[in-house]
């Protein structure tokens, strides 16, 4: 009875280690292959900054208007600029209902890919995010406080200089509009 009982223990720890493997094996796989664009900002987005920048302005309205692709291609440069910011390989998908994202996030050196899904809807001339799903590989509580981190870092959007009056999003792109304040 002892042997069968140490058989079945040898067994469940041989599961748990094959499962613990397996999962670290996806990890690293979806982490190997990276979606890799080339850091460029947006001609329109940097465009704007710089007017802001000049500080010439004075209630002006601007139009923006961004592919999945430039989207990634700014972030990237965002993320190239910032190094400190630990995520890479940005792939974004823009759809009239959603814009969903996936990439990896690094931690100690370790690639962690990760997706998200969200709804941005205009309140006030700020964006309102919802977010409708969250994979990242951590427990479920962790994930719940690194959601109220987005948002609460979402909320710094009343700091910025423009307020928006329009979003139409489309299959692979969005048209932004708002107002310089």
């Amino acid at each position: 009875m002892a042997r069968i009982k140490t058989r079945l223990n040898l067994l469940i720890a041989l599961g748990l280690i094959f499962a613990n493997l397996f999962t670290w094996g996806r990890i690293l796989l979806a982490a190997s292959n990276p979606h890799v664009v080339d850091p460029i900002m947006d001609p329109e987005v940097r465009a704007l900054l710089d007017y802001i920048r000049s500080g010439e302005h004075s209630g002006e309205t601007w139009e923006v208007t961004l592919t999945e692709l430039e989207a990634e291609q700014t972030i990237t440069w965002y993320l190239n600029r910032w190094p400190q910011i630990p995520f890479a390989y940005p792939e974004i998908h823009i759809t009239p209902d959603s814009i969903s994202g996936e990439g990896d996030v690094i931690i100690t050196g370790l690639h962690f890919h990760v997706s998200g899904e969200a709804r941005i809807t205009l309140e006030d001339g700020l964006p309102v995010v919802e977010i409708l799903d969250l994979s990242l590989p951590l427990p479920g509580s962790m994930n719940d406080t690194i959601e109220q981190e987005i948002q609460r870092q979402l909320r710094r959007a009343e700091l910025l200089p423009v307020r928006f009056t329009s979003a139409e999003w489309g299959d692979g792109v969005v048209v932004v509009r708002g107002i310089i304040r």
